[in-house]
């Protein structure tokens, strides 16, 4: 029992890890990535307080970058930078040994110098030890590491209770993600530098269009391994700015370049090059890129193209006729049995069995005409082949006409009610299809209930559009998913091992009939658990 709660502990760590290496990279701001690292925590490691610092061993300051503390967002720029102090604080010990710190006694170890910033209420902006929140009792810090150099350092306040070495390793992870992103979000922005000096010169100007027109990336490595040349294409594909490749080892680009070098054949002297497609590790991300080399003059020339999008199409293609067949064998297999048995001259059926079998049939039957609607809606959505009308829609008669529909068939444990008016709120849009969308998100709220709970469906008007809001009691939806759920085929369990049964295409056809309405769609987090999905859409 040890080694599986271990085990799902640890399974749990690398789920929440995963998600937050997806949500941080969606941004190539510093400041939204320090952000959404602190949105992240607030639900993973319990605090009162955040500060991320940066280490400058030149001059041995440390910055502010980011500090939240006590519940107040503070300005970076307000606060002053720190002279590293290897005798004193707390934090100066992570910079120079570079380990992570556990401390749950702060308030002794803060006699000795800390680096903790409050806020009082008169809004004054003050360092602590010297005046600091009452309580303060135990931190975690870690330093925040580029090729194994201490170029910063996080640190994480609780008041009157402690940490453990588990939320120690955790917070240890988000850092580690939290770096990565806010690393790739500064190359970004040195890429964007380079671009804007390289326009001040009219012939690399000139020399920029030429490889501009080029989609391929193209990178030469000389005999010695070093990168003599990198495009833009290969900037935009990798990641890497061109000043952080060229004159650089190719192994210090590429993570994996022993196996890309390997693998791909380099075509002599005209002869025909062949492509090879091959995972390949670029500054923490994987990507799948086809190469083709040519050896030249200055070196070998690889060109290559990135397949990654490709690849995760092809395995969310390969999962959906995966969850098609289930979802078409499991009624498929229902209907066909209690048929049979209709059929067995040997049985003699009564006429209530006899009704039982068929209403079975016909409940499988519903289900089976149901996935091949919704992926042939998805279909027609995605040719954009679909009409819809455009009328005054009352949207408390089809609200309340859409949960008596429900309440037929809830489970014992799953109620649902409308907090809608049947008058007032009124729409522009396809009445049929503002109905599938509530049903959709009504049959999403029900099956992801699987504790029970109640259901609840209400709607506002404000600024000349109408919202209405779904609310349930359900498992949730991590942040960093909350977007990727009205992606085609995306499930939060795509192995059905939790989650209910599924196509994948219920939200991504409610998205796409929200927008062609001329309205909006979203989730969040519901106060005491569960998710609120809402759409929008102009009032009329």
């Amino acid at each position: 029992m040890v080694d599986a709660d271990r085990l799902a502990r640890e399974a749990e760590k690398a789920r929440l890890l995963l998600a937050a290496a997806r949500y941080l990279g969606e941004t190539l701001d510093p400041q939204r990535v320090y952000s959404r690292f602190h949105e992240l925590l607030a639900d993973a490691v319990p605090h009162d307080g955040v500060v991320v610092s940066s280490w400058d061993a030149d001059d041995g300051l440390i910055r502010c970058e980011y500090a939240w503390v006590e519940g107040e967002l503070l300005d970076p720029a307000t606060l002053p930078a720190l002279q590293l102090n290897p005798e004193g604080g707390m934090q100066s010990q992570v910079i120079v040994s570079g380990e992570p710190l556990l401390a749950n006694d702060v308030e002794e170890r803060v006699k000795g110098g800390g680096t903790y910033y409050s806020v009082d209420r008169e809004g004054t902006i003050r360092k602590l030890p010297e005046s600091g929140p009452a309580g303060t009792s135990a931190a975690m810090m870690v330093p925040v590491k580029d090729e194994g150099r201490v170029v910063g350092v996080v640190q994480l306040m609780r008041d009157r209770s402690i940490y453990t070495e588990e939320q120690l390793e955790l917070f240890e992870g988000f850092v580690a993600q939290m770096a990565a992103a806010v690393r790739n979000a500064r190359l970004h922005e040195e890429r964007a530098r380079l671009l804007a000096a390289q326009a001040a010169s009219a012939e690399r100007e000139h020399a920029a269009r030429v490889l501009e027109a080029v989609g391929d990336g193209i990178v030469v490595v000389d005999d010695g391994g070093v990168v003599r040349f990198w495009n833009a294409a290969a900037e935009v594909v990798t990641g890497v700015a061109r000043g952080d490749a060229v004159g650089h080892a190719v192994t210090d680009v590429f993570g994996s370049w022993s196996a890309v070098a390997g693998e791909v054949p380099v075509a002599e002297s005209g002869a025909p090059a062949r492509s090879v497609t091959l995972p390949v590790d670029v500054r923490d991300r994987e990507l799948w890129l086809s190469f083709v080399a040519v050896r030249s003059p200055e070196g070998v020339v690889y060109a290559f193209r990135d397949l990654t999008a490709d690849r995760l199409l092809d395995e969310a293609k390969t999962d959906f006729i995966a969850t098609i067949s289930h979802e078409l064998r499991t009624p498929m297999t229902a209907v066909l049995g209690a048929a049979l048995t209709l059929l067995r001259p040997d049985i003699d059926l009564d006429a209530a069995q006899s009704r039982e079998l068929l209403e079975a049939i016909a409940s499988q039957a519903e289900r089976l005409a149901h996935v091949t609607e919704e992926v042939l809606l998805a279909s027609r959505l995605d040719r954009g082949d679909l009409p819809l009308e455009t009328e005054r829609v009352e949207l408390g008669d089809v609200v309340d006409a859409t949960v008596t529909a429900f309440r037929a068939r809830l489970p014992a444990n799953v109620s649902i009610e409308s907090l809608v008016g049947r008058e007032g709120l009124a729409v522009v849009g396809d009445r049929d299809r503002i109905e599938q969308v509530l049903i959709n998100l009504l049959d999403n709220a029900i099956k992801y209930s699987l504790s029970g709970g109640e259901v609840a469906v209400s709607a506002e008007h404000a600024n000349g559009r109408v919202a209405v809001f779904v609310d349930d009691r359900g498992i949730g939806i991590p942040p960093a998913e909350r977007e990727a759920v009205f992606e085609k085929f995306y499930r939060v369990d795509p192995h059905l091992s939790h989650a209910p049964a599924g196509t994948g295409l219920g939200l991504y056809i409610c998205r796409e009939l929200v927008q062609r309405m001329g309205g909006r769609i979203g989730v969040r987090a519901r106060d005491g658990g569960g998710s609120t999905f809402f759409f929008e859409l102009p009032a009329a």
